[in-house]
């Protein structure tokens, strides 16, 4: 009988702490968590047409007005560096309202190698509140495939809240981007969210962003997926996927649907 009453009562111990970790998973605010990481996505995508403009393209501007938030453009020459000071007060009559303040610096190889190489890093750079800190590190052998790799980007909230992030990504585009219509992107990125949570975040290779609509300032892309994948413990996880529907022009709609089969708008 003792041996009965003892086995009862590790089966419910067991049960309990089964319970308890179904309960974390349950109690987790899903719109929450896929808003931070919409927010995620989105500060590493925002800054992502400076990094794709060759050096060439920066020398044949005659204004900063086709760059999102109109910055002020600094080249020079002989070392291949460009530096975009958001913190300048130019005329800036965009239709997108995302707010900038730092400076992006972008260095061009000075080798004549047929694979360029290029850095993009973030100077005290503050995209919609979030810092955002790291290089993120370009190559290319033609002029239609970009390869992406950066480890890592910090993003800090306002409420000092961090995030890591590291990528590994593929770009294609027209040989010309300021005539292309568009970017295509896929790839993966992982990292650590505020709450100490590793993510992942898969792109399909059908993301597309248009230049046109980064050029008003318009920076959400105009149809693609993204499927993100939120550890919970225990070798738990859950899955959110990001639908881009385009709606009008570079109006688009993002999507969201949560692990317990809800959907979500994350741009209202």
């Amino acid at each position: 009988m003792k041996r009965t009453y003892f086995l009862l009562f590790l089966i419910s111990i067991l049960v309990s702490g089964c319970q308890e970790d179904a309960d974390k998973v349950i109690s987790t605010d899903l719109p929450q968590e896929a808003l931070q990481m919409f927010d995620t996505s989105k500060a590493w995508s925002e800054s992502l047409y400076f990094g794709l403009l060759t050096f060439e393209e920066y020398l044949a501007m005659d204004s900063t007005s086709i760059l999102p938030g109109c910055p002020s453009l600094l080249i020079e020459q002989d070392t291949k560096k460009v530096i975009l000071d958001f913190d300048s007060e130019n005329p800036c009559d965009q239709a997108g309202d995302y707010s900038r303040s730092g400076k992006l610096i972008l260095e061009f190889s000075l080798s004549n190698i047929p694979t360029s190489n290029w850095a993009m890093s973030y100077d005290q750079y503050v995209f919609e509140g979030d810092t955002i800190r790291g290089i993120r590190n370009f190559s290319s052998k033609n002029s239609n495939e970009i390869l992406e790799m950066f480890n890592p980007l910090t993003i800090k909230t306002q409420k000092s809240l961090t995030t890591k992030l590291t990528g590994s990504l593929t770009h294609r585009k027209a040989a010309s981007i300021s005539n292309s219509i568009g970017i295509m992107s896929g790839g993966t990125m992982t990292g650590v969210n505020a709450v100490g949570r590793e993510f992942e975040i898969e792109i399909p290779f059908d993301r597309l962003m248009l230049s046109s609509c980064f050029q008003k300032n318009e920076l959400i892309p105009v149809a693609g997926t993204e499927n993100w994948t939120v550890a919970r413990g225990s070798n738990k996880q859950v899955s959110h996927q990001l639908t881009y529907e385009l709606i009008d022009s570079c109006q688009v709609a993002a999507n969201v649907r949560l692990p317990d089969g809800r959907h979500l708008l994350l741009n209202p």
